[in-house]
């Protein structure tokens, strides 16, 4: 009878994991078809010229994963703010509390497709709950969870954002943002830069960052840890988070601005 009741609860398990993929992946589709307002965004690049972006906010609110799309927009804000952001390689921590920021970036692509802002995307949620299933741990560098959407094609990139959320949650707190990276990086032949989508879990895998060629610019959806400061740096990226913005590259043509909510700042 036992265990008959462990099968009942495994089974059970796994169905309501995979209701969860779908009811999350039809969230985002309404998200993302919405309609949006016909506002235009004027920004400066960094040498002073002008570009113009059309505004990717909803007119109706959206709740993804339990989470409203319109408690933060610093996805949008990033983006906006940053136009030099060209063919760029996406990282997105796919992890319950980013449900709704990576609709922000498929809703901004989207809405923008003229801007040619994301080359590849890749989604990672810290090993399917690997750690759950088998008590063994993560292995830094061999973690897992990580997932290549097709961010063009609406329908084959919600199929994959199903099954990641389906497969895993990360379940604990660090993950495993440097081996996502990487993958990417595999992905394109070290040729792009990235922007890495995240929250202030930390990251596991801090130890491999020197292995990244490119510089990661860091979108924070809550507040700055001691993890994104180092990665920002290793890589002469840079952080944005909700209200500020830092650029490590060590550029010169980096000044002092103001641009939407973001006060930017350069550092060494």
């Amino acid at each position: 009878m036992k265990k008959l009741f462990i099968v009942a609860v495994v089974v059970l398990g796994a169905a309501f994991a995979k209701a969860q993929g779908a009811k999350i992946a039809k969230e985002l589709r309404s998200y993302i078809n919405a309609e949006s307002s016909d506002e235009i965004i004027e920004v400066k690049d960094k040498t002073g010229k002008k570009h113009y972006v059309k505004s990717a906010k909803a007119k109706t609110a959206h709740r993804i994963g339990g989470t409203s799309t319109s408690n933060s927009t610093v996805v949008f804000d990033a983006f906006n703010a940053h136009p030099e952001w060209q063919d760029m390689s996406v990282i997105v921590d796919w992890t319950g509390s980013m449900y709704s920021y990576v609709g922000q970036v498929v809703r901004w692509h989207h809405v923008n497709k003229d801007k040619q802002l994301i080359h590849n995307m890749v989604l990672f949620n810290d090993g399917d709950d690997n750690t759950n299933r088998n008590g063994n741990g993560k292995t830094i560098g061999k973690t897992g969870g990580i997932y290549h959407p097709d961010h063009s094609d609406i329908d084959a990139f919600l199929k994959t954002v199903a099954t990641a959320v389906d497969n895993g949650n990360g379940g604990d707190g660090p993950e495993n943002d440097i081996e996502a990276i990487l993958a990417s990086q595999e992905l394109c032949n070290g040729k792009k830069d990235f922007v890495l989508i995240a929250d202030s879990s930390g990251i596991r895998d801090i130890s491999l960052a020197s292995q990244i060629k490119r510089p990661v610019h860091i979108i924070i959806c809550d507040y700055v840890s001691d993890d994104y400061i180092q990665l920002a740096k290793i890589t002469k990226g840079s952080i944005t988070w909700p209200g500020g913005y830092t650029d490590y590259s060590g550029s010169n043509v980096c000044k002092k601005r103001h641009v939407h909510s973001h006060d930017v700042a350069c550092a060494g």
